[in-house]
């Protein structure tokens, strides 16, 4: 694979979405990699915010018929965006992310990784390693021992689990998914003009915000997508983020990627008319639908991309999977620790920790939950391209990424030729972010003290964040503003 810096990767993404080339004069992205691994995450983190913010200064050079005004995204600030979960606080305290069963265990062949941190999931895998609900580590650990990795993941996602088996770049290569990843075209975020439709133009502007007046339907959860939520709505959309309220959550990352959102809380499942006419409703005027159910997940509530597209034909529909839309595991689960383990990432960068002096381990993680941070820009990117085809041209669209397609990105910056180096860099503390402005502090949850990342992008002339947090799951009214 050839090798990215920060600079061509935003090129690449930007003419991928058709947009105008000259506006890339206009970005800038001061070169260097804050964050301590052997892949190049910084350039990654710098290249998908900063196309991201592009697409925002694109927009609103439309809007106010004027020259795209500048944006600049370091490193520095990039890296402490996609590490905004270990920084974030509710009242001083950094929120539990990680359940306790979650690691990696070895097995009869291999090795295997599990995510239990939704309860559902976590008792599901006990059922399947035939351990009572209250198992300790030492006892899944022991049940490992018995199983195939690659068996048993195969058969816990049959069931609606959530495991892989590790794997190395050529195992993951040679596998039958790994292939239909490596043939797909487009890159990693596909914008797509599904149908003809008048062009849309976006209502006038009252302030600086490039997304004023934009509406968007928030139906994500954990990382990505509601990243990409929070992003549009620093950028002034009116974004609802709707959740079940028979869903569980994770209120330690709710609080962090909600910002700037309104919440609500709408039952989907036809038990809900009621719910359902609400959404209907909200549905029929919203400029986006942003979502990241597993594939046919929300078909089978009855809002297939056919059926919004019946609803409301101007609706771009933006989806979010793990594996990708195609190939045989696309209707699995997945989450960004998983891809990272059964891809060859966490083989590939214990092999480099090991060679750069590191004691040898079965699979490191990245520094950060990079695939989920770098999806959810990517995503909003890839809104706002279509938003901005939508106005100039017209169309009905759709855009996709997975949680995959970024892992093969990252792939195509190449690795770090001085490992040691690159492992020596020290991670960025909460003090000296905040010491350096990097935190911005807000009314959150129950109206404890939030403590948060201020977005990466440096715009010389727009108005961007500052709108706040919402107090709870349910703090918004079901109505656009």
């Amino acid at each position: 694979m050839s090798t990215l810096t920060a600079r061509a990767a935003a090129s690449q993404l930007w003419t991928s979405a058709s947009l105008p080339p000259e506006t890339l004069a206009h970005l800038d992205l001061p070169d260097s990699d804050p964050l301590p691994s052997s892949f190049h995450l910084g350039p990654l983190a710098q290249s998908t915010v900063g196309t991201c913010a592009l697409a925002a200064a694109q927009l609103l050079a439309l809007r106010t018929d004027a020259p795209p005004t500048n944006v600049s995204v370091s490193a520095a600030d990039a890296a402490a965006e996609f590490r905004s979960e270990q920084f974030g606080t509710l009242d001083g305290k950094v929120g539990k992310v990680w359940d306790e069963l979650v690691g990696v265990y070895a097995t009869k062949d291999g090795w295997a990784r599990p995510h239990t941190n939704w309860a559902h999931h976590k008792h599901g895998l006990l059922a399947l390693l035939g351990l009572e609900d209250d198992a300790t580590r030492e006892e899944v650990a022991q049940a490992f021992k018995l199983v195939n990795a690659s068996d048993f993941a195969d058969l816990a996602m049959e069931r609606g689990l959530v495991v892989t088996a590790r794997r190395t770049f050529d195992e993951w290569d040679a596998h039958p998914h790994g292939q239909v990843s490596l043939a797909r075209v487009g890159g990693p975020i596909v914008v797509t003009k599904v149908s003809p439709r008048e062009p849309k133009p976006l209502p006038p502007l009252s302030s600086r915000r490039p997304l004023e007046g934009v509406k968007v339907l928030d139906l994500t959860r954990v990382i990505a997508g509601p990243t990409a939520g929070r992003t549009l709505a620093a950028y002034g959309a009116d974004v609802l983020w709707v959740t079940s309220p028979h869903l569980p959550t994770l209120p330690s990352l709710d609080a962090d990627t909600s910002r700037g959102k309104r919440t609500i809380q709408l039952d989907l499942r036809s038990s809900s008319p009621t719910d359902r006419a609400t959404f209907t409703s909200l549905l029929a005027t919203a400029d986006v639908l942003l979502q990241s159910y597993r594939p046919g997940g929300l078909a089978l509530l009855g809002f297939s991309e056919a059926e919004v597209r019946k609803i409301n034909p101007d609706c771009i529909q933006a989806s979010l999977s793990a594996w990708g839309l195609d190939g045989p595991w696309k209707d699995r689960k997945g989450f960004d620790s998983l891809v990272q383990f059964g891809t060859g990432i966490g083989e590939a960068e214990a092999n480099a920790w090991e060679e750069a002096g590191g004691e040898a381990v079965e699979s490191k993680p990245l520094p950060c939950q990079a695939l989920d941070h770098a999806s959810g820009y990517l995503l909003a990117f890839g809104i706002q391209a279509a938003l901005y085809h939508r106005t100039i041209t017209g169309g009905s669209y759709t855009v996709t990424n997975s949680l995959l397609d970024t892992a093969t990105f990252l792939r195509s910056f190449g690795r770090a030729d001085d490992v040691k180096a690159a492992f020596g860099r020290a991670l960025e503390t909460h003090k000296e972010l905040e010491g350096r402005g990097g935190i911005e502090v807000m009314r959150g949850f129950e109206g404890k003290e939030l403590k948060a990342v201020r977005h990466a992008a440096r715009f010389e002339d727009a108005q961007v964040g500052g709108s706040g947090a919402p107090h709870g799951y349910a703090d918004g009214v079901a109505e656009w503003l």
